[in-house]
């Protein structure tokens, strides 16, 4: 995984919030760097934080994967790891959580960003712990994962590419 720390103002507000991103890459309006036009979905949300949010945003996501991809292993590849890293943003992180995901018909961009300045951390779960696996999982499953932190909190991003001929099955 990929860290880097930048400096930033303490200010928790939206607008701070977008130039910390520009500052990354990131337009001001909160769509992922690298964005592939012309056939793209661009979604962004922000939510309080709670579970119930990362339910109803891993819907929004699948459902624009879908429509995208198709029902594929790329699809279950994206919304697994959004799953896991909005959850992580809701247990460890501080709200409001902001997303902004940009669908390609050859790759898909999430990040999602907490006021947290806090790092998240793989751990090696033993065969009996309930929980521990999700960044590991994650790590496994997408093309690039990047966390960018300053004072204001911190924003962990991931790409995942098309995989050609892999079908759901």
């Amino acid at each position: 995984m990929q860290q880097s720390r930048s400096t930033g103002s303490a200010a928790h507000t939206t607008a701070d919030r977008q130039a910390r991103g520009a500052r990354r890459g990131t337009p001001p309006s909160g769509e992922p760097r690298n964005a592939c036009e012309p056939r793209a979905s661009s979604l962004s949300w922000s939510f309080p934080g709670t579970p119930a949010d990362v339910a109803c945003s891993r819907h929004w996501l699948a459902m624009a994967a879908t429509e995208m991809w198709g029902d594929c292993d790329d699809t279950d590849r994206l919304v697994l790891a959004y799953s896991e890293i909005a959850t992580n943003a809701v247990v460890h992180g501080a709200g409001p959580v902001t997303v902004a995901a940009q669908i390609c018909p050859t790759s898909a961009r999430c990040e999602i960003a907490d006021q947290s300045s806090r790092l998240p951390r793989a751990r090696h779960a033993a065969p009996a712990d309930v929980g521990g696996r999700g960044l590991e999982m994650v790590q496994l499953t997408v093309d690039r994962l990047q966390v960018a932190a300053d004072r204001a909190g911190k924003t962990v991003s991931f790409e995942v590419g098309r995989q050609a001929g892999r079908q759901k099955g």
